[in-house]
């Protein structure tokens, strides 16, 4: 192609101008203010004050001014740069376009994270200090985010929650206090994303529901509830966010760097990765003990061992707890927490349905066999990636070209409480009654008389909403899918209809020993955070 003809040829002169005016321009503007820093600009007497120092105050904001001048010079930027790209529909090869633009880079702040409890590895050399409130919808975005980083760098980082409720969230501060009341029953996580699940409508209704669901001792989380218990907590953490020049929520402190606002998975990760570099490690290697610090409760696989459990005695102190356990064709034996079982395998924890095993360093998962014939097997939620058919298949069902909007949240649901509610699955399968639309030559499924049913209010559903899909699998009077899907150990995404508007929320079974078994690593610790 003759370059004289080719548009791009013929404008990179003019790009290249206008690139090399906006970096001078930067590199300026950047050169003067550092100049500048030691100018004195007010005396009070003999004291004087400098522009550093009235800099150092307000480092934030001005690296908030610095971001929005990024934006709006990056926008320009690609709109001249598409411009003169030839269009898809010409069937002229797109040129590579490098990117030069530099991003800000953010102010690095102390955070004390040390006393604090910590989601995900504690030992992490990447630590993600979050102050956010869960009355915010901003957060509750942010907190989907977290999690996906969780699991994309476990046992590289952890994420230490701070309280930080605007003054406008009315149920901000008891929302807090009911994430540290479930820190002490040993769920603080799955509470937590529980109540970023109801952030668009949280009242005072749902702390209690979401307490039952997760198995807690209810009398104690009501007195934890009522006292406010840790309402001094986080008047601690709302001043430190000020005392930081925090005004609004969600901001992540990435080891400290600053970024503030709901942001993608790919900008949090570019810091990540940059902060993992620079103590030398590398993003891109798993770490070698990534499977245990997933979110999923996969981690914790079943072991091979010639072992049975045939029976459990759980009490509220863990060491008189004990389990019947048989090795190999002996008789069963009963052990408590700490006992040797084997060469190099000792009982680590005791639960209703399972033990946990240390062996060799790691964690391996004994369940009791020989179930009552009327149990109902609610394995806990793994984490397994779904391929990106199948996800394109939840998110843009047949004849849509636009995903669906994101899920709410992920709405725990306790593996005891779930157990227990589909004990009564006839009675719930005749809430779901034939709606007026048709798919597929099938009526969907509204719901009618939940109003005070205890299952389909916990699974945030409301009088009249219309059940749409399950996973990538539509509802409607030939099929019910959200019955298999929730015994499936796999996350539940479901979308329905409200008040003609799409819903989507994600549920995952969660087991009460999951958390106690990691009582020991993190603390078993809070949740916190701003808008």
């Amino acid at each position: 192609m003759d370059e004289r003809n080719n548009p791009l040829c013929r404008y990179m002169p003019l790009l290249l101008l206008i690139f090399s005016v906006l970096l001078g321009a930067c590199t300026a503007d950047r050169q003067e203010i550092s100049a500048n820093q030691s100018q004195v600009v007010a005396r009070i007497g003999e004291q004087a004050i400098t522009l550093a120092e009235v800099d150092q105050k307000i480092q934030l904001q001005r690296h908030d001014l610095a971001l929005t001048e990024y934006q709006l010079r990056f926008n320009t930027l690609k709109s001249m740069v598409d411009a003169v790209t030839p269009p898809a529909a010409s069937g002229a090869a797109a040129p590579t376009v490098t990117w030069l633009l530099p991003h800000p880079r953010p102010p690095r702040l102390e955070i004390d994270t040390r006393q604090r409890a910590m989601r995900g590895n504690p030992e992490a050399p990447v630590t993600l200090a979050v102050f956010c409130s869960y009355q915010s919808v901003h957060c509750a975005a942010t907190n989907l985010v977290v999690r996906q980083l969780l699991d994309r760098y476990a046992g590289w980082i952890s994420v230490a929650p701070f309280d930080f409720p605007m003054h406008f969230h009315r149920q901000g501060v008891q929302a807090a206090n009911a994430v540290h009341c479930a820190s002490q029953q040993g769920t603080p996580w799955a509470y937590a994303d529980g109540l970023y699940s109801h952030a668009k409508a949280l009242d005072k209704d749902v702390y209690g529901q979401l307490a039952s669901q997760l198995g807690f001792t209810q009398d104690a989380f009501d007195r934890c509830q009522l006292e406010a218990d840790h309402n001094e907590q986080i008047a601690e953490d709302t001043a430190f966010a000020r005392q930081l020049g925090l005004q609004s929520v969600p901001v992540v402190f990435i080891n400290g760097l600053y970024t503030r606002g709901p942001k993608t998975a790919a900008h949090y990760g570019m810091w990540i990765d940059e902060e993992l570099e620079r103590l030398g490690h590398n993003p891109s290697t798993p770490h070698p003990e990534a499977a245990r610090w997933r979110l999923s409760t996969d981690r914790v696989p079943e072991t091979d061992l010639p072992l049975q459990l045939t029976g459990t005695s759980v009490s509220s102190r863990a060491q008189q707890s004990s389990a019947l356990i048989r090795i190999r064709e002996a008789s069963a034996n009963r052990f408590s927490p700490g006992d040797t079982l084997m060469r190099d395998v000792t009982l680590k924890a005791i639960h209703e349905r399972h033990v946990i095993l240390t062996v060799n360093g790691r964690l391996e998962r004994l369940s009791l066999r020989g179930e009552d014939d009327d149990f109902v097997r609610v394995p806990k939620t793994g984490s397994t990636q779904r391929d990106e058919e199948t996800l394109r298949r939840i998110e843009q069902p047949e004849g849509e070209t636009r995903k669906l909007l994101a899920p709410s949240g992920v709405l725990p649901l306790g593996q005891e409480w779930l157990q227990k509610q589909l004990q009564d699955r006839e009675a719930l399968e005749k809430k779901f009654v034939e709606a007026e639309h048709v798919v597929d030559g099938y009526n969907l499924l509204r719901l009618e008389g939940i109003e005070n049913n205890e299952f389909f209010t916990a699974l945030g559903f409301e009088e009249g909403d219309v059940v749409v899909r399950v996973n990538d699998t539509w509802v409607h009077s030939g099929q019910n899918q959200l019955w298999d899907a929730l015994t499936s150990g796999e996350m539940v995404d479901v979308t329905f209809m409200r008040n003609g508007l799409p819903q989507r929320v994600q549920y995952v079974v969660e087991d009460r020993g999951y958390f106690e078994d990691q009582g020991d690593q993190q603390n078993s610790g809070d949740g916190d955070s701003p808008e």
